[in-house]
């Protein structure tokens, strides 16, 4: 899966991942369909955050 390559800074990449894991908490775990949403939108808010970051660290990856 290519994820997308905007890094965003870092308060904004903490922020966002608050935000989307306060909703995955809140996510019915019978609703197959919002699972695969969470996971999905985690996974992009993790290679944000991970990106922020690097991007904060000078690391290249």
């Amino acid at each position: 899966m290519k994820l997308p390559t905007f890094v965003p800074s870092l308060p904004a990449a903490i922020a966002t991942a608050r935000e989307y894991l306060a909703q995955a908490e809140r996510a019915d775990i019978h609703d197959h369909g919002r699972m695969i949403e969470s996971h999905a939108s985690l996974t992009v808010c993790l290679a944000a955050l991970l990106g922020a970051l690097d991007a904060e660290q000078e690391v290249t990856r």
